[in-house]
């Protein structure tokens, strides 16, 4: 009798447990993630084949399938499939134990990183902090996240590589507002723009740069090459040009862009004798051979200016030879293009009469198709030549980063273009003369202002402006970072290709006179805006740890929040004025063993030496999906858990009649005793 009292008792006991697990079950019923516990059960040891009652073996969590709510909120996610979010308490003194949830309602933190509602910071791969020489190229050296004056959004992609995601973005200040009309009579002839031409290019250039990155991002890890732009060149050699109903013109991908005779009186820097018989009357060289050449090179160089204004081209008067060399006065159509010249940009006089012009495509690796370009009187047409020399050169497509930076590049110069200072011949009166000159810039390599040189550069006995450029461009110093030009009589300095977004101050000297830029004609060579390109990364090789959201503290950009969102694999986007920036990737960790995993409370699991280590795959692959904006249920089932009350309630109640009948018993056999 003694043995049943004890067997009712373990009744009562793993009966007691049963009800209190049944009731925490429902009292989760509607906790987020949570997932049921139920009750093993076992009986006891046995004596001559009677058992002596019962145990809890185990109260073991199911780790099945919870149901999904939608409820809209974007920091709401939901698991489908097995994982577990990893979060840390980071708040801890010491090192903070890495433990795992079901329960995806998150939120942003006050330090801006992803946490769940206790807390504790959400674990993933970080996005790499920026480096601003590496993954920043701006044309703003003083700048290097995008800040509300950057309102253009360019294009923006993300790019998954295979072992790390990439968002190449990039934005720009409103080049509609400082876009202006180059000077023509300092640039005519020299790839001189309206405003309207500089937006159309950079519009089109935009369309390049986004269609790369979307091959990039098609394909991200295709090999690497840069792009080459087309560099094509025309000579009108014909002597058909002559008076104002004459025309040239020039086919480009079909379209033709003509140009009539302009008529102009040649100055007095212009001379029969440098021209000889233009005309081709058989008499000696007069004001007739002088006022044709003058009408002549106002013609190339306007018909360069109208090829300067189809969207994407640039075009330039130039020589196949030294500057001022070329032409002959005795034979004034005879030079043709050959393999080994040099073809060299010049708006000289006797350069332009030689009728060549230089178009290059603006966009790299796009070919165009020049079919034929030819004078025109009356029903006479003289072809020109086509330049089909070494001298040429031919559309190059690339592919993948490369293709991407040769696109960029391009699309950088002709939003903000390179500085260019004009001095005019009214400001450059002294000659012969002593010049000096200097300039400042700011020099990405050290991070600091550049002085160059460190002593002024002097030039003495300055005869003209075509001499001073020409020693310019001979200093050992200045000719590592700018060039000098002489454009339609103009002192032109502006930088060289490599060094092409600088900006520089310039200090030029005639003894101890400053002279001044001319303000009207200097400027930039494109928009006059600034560009910026970022570059964000986050490298699924890394250590996890916790996910900042605010993109100001990212270094991305001067206003922190955007639109959040997160992606069936866990990646986090940002998304502001229209970008869509990849700031991290929540990671989803495995367990060889769910059901060995440790409830610590608040949602929250520890594991243990029988769940193993947590186990994560690159891009969260093989793991449970997220479903964003959405919550898993809870699994505990009301209406089981209260049929399970009842059944606990009745053993609980049997156990006890157990009890009471073995006391019956006993205090029988006690009296009988009596």
């Amino acid at each position: 009798m003694i043995t049943a009292l004890w067997t009712g008792i373990s009744g009562l006991a793993t009966q007691q447990k049963a009800l209190d697990n049944e009731a925490h079950n429902i009292a989760n019923v509607n906790t987020v993630g949570y997932k049921a516990t139920r009750i093993s059960f076992a009986d006891q040891l046995y004596q001559d084949k009677i058992g002596k009652g019962s145990k809890v073996l185990d109260a073991e969590k199911i780790f099945k399938q919870g149901g999904r709510k939608l409820t809209g909120i974007s920091y709401d996610l939901a698991l489908n499939g097995d994982g577990f979010f990893a979060v840390i308490n980071k708040k801890q003194a010491g090192t903070a134990e890495t433990l795992f949830t079901r329960a995806g309602n998150f939120r942003m933190g006050d330090n801006g990183t992803l946490q769940d509602a206790a807390g504790n910071e959400v674990q993933g791969w970080a996005m790499r902090k920026i480096d601003p020489e590496k993954n920043v190229s701006s044309t703003n050296p003083n700048v290097s996240y995008f800040t509300d004056s950057y309102n253009k959004l360019l294009t923006s992609k993300i790019v998954k590589h295979s072992t790390y995601i990439e968002t190449i973005t990039a934005k720009s200040t409103d080049y509609d507002k400082s876009a202006k009309k180059d000077n023509e009579l300092v640039f005519s002839g020299a790839g001189a723009k309206s405003k309207f031409a500089k937006v159309s290019d950079i519009e089109e250039l935009v369309k390049d740069y986004s269609m790369w990155l979307k091959k990039l991002q098609d394909d991200p890890d295709v090999i690497s090459a840069g792009s080459t732009a087309q560099v094509s060149h025309l000579n009108f050699k014909g002597d058909t040009l002559k008076k104002e109903t004459d025309t040239i013109y020039v086919y480009i991908n079909g379209d033709k862009i003509t140009q009539t005779f302009i008529k102009k009186i040649a100055d007095p820097s212009l001379t029969p004798a440098m021209v000889g018989d233009l005309t081709g009357n058989g008499g000696a060289p007069d004001a007739a051979d002088a006022d044709l050449a003058a009408s002549r090179i106002a013609t190339y160089k306007a018909l360069a200016d109208k090829i300067s204004e189809k969207t994407g081209f640039k075009a330039t008067t130039v020589t196949n030879g030294p500057v001022g060399t070329v032409f002959d006065n005795t034979n004034p159509y005879a030079d043709v293009f050959a393999n080994g010249d040099t073809i060299t940009e010049s708006t000289l006089n006797l350069d332009v009469l030689l009728g060549m012009i230089k178009i290059e495509s603006l966009i790299p690796g796009q070919e165009f198709v020049i079919k034929e370009h030819a004078e025109t009187s009356g029903d006479r047409v003289m072809l020109g030549n086509l330049n089909s020399t070494d001298s040429k050169t031919d559309a190059l497509k690339g592919s993948g980063s490369g293709a991407v930076e040769s696109s960029r590049k391009a699309l950088s110069d002709a939003v903000a273009g390179k500085q260019r200072d004009v001095f005019t011949p009214s400001e450059l009166v002294t000659f012969p003369g002593t010049y000096t000159f200097e300039f400042t810039f700011f020099d990405k390599d050290s991070n600091n202002n550049k002085t160059v040189p460190a002593v002024p550069a002097s030039f003495a006995g300055v005869t003209d402006i075509t001499d001073l450029a020409t020693k310019i461009n001979a200093d050992t110093e200045l000719k590592k970072y700018i060039t000098a030009e002489v454009i339609n009589g103009n002192l032109v300095l502006k930088p060289i290709d490599a060094y092409s977004d600088i900006k520089f101050a310039g200090m030029l000297k005639e003894g101890t006179n400053i002279i001044d830029r001319n303000e009207v004609a200097s400027g930039r060579e494109g928009a006059g805006a600034e560009f910026m390109q970022i570059v964000n990364t986050i490298d699924q090789t890394t250590s996890k740890n916790s996910l900042q959201l605010r993109l100001d503290t990212l270094g991305i950009s001067g206003s922190a929040f955007g639109e959040f969102s997160v992606d069936d694999t866990g990646l986090i986007t940002m998304k502001q004025d229209g970008a869509d920036f990849a700031i991290g990737q929540i990671a989803i960790a495995k367990f060889n063993s769910m059901r060995g995993l440790n409830a610590v409370g608040d949602n929250l699991y520890a594991k243990t030496n029988n769940s193993g280590e947590a186990i994560y795959n690159l891009n969260n692959n093989k793991t449970a999906k997220i479903e964003s904006k959405s919550l898993e249920l809870s699994t505990a089932d009301l209406s089981e858990s209260l049929v399970n009350l009842m059944v606990f309630q009745r053993a609980f109640e049997a156990n006890a009649k157990s009890i009471t009948t073995a006391d019956q018993l006993l205090n029988t056999l006690i009296n009988l005793k009596r």
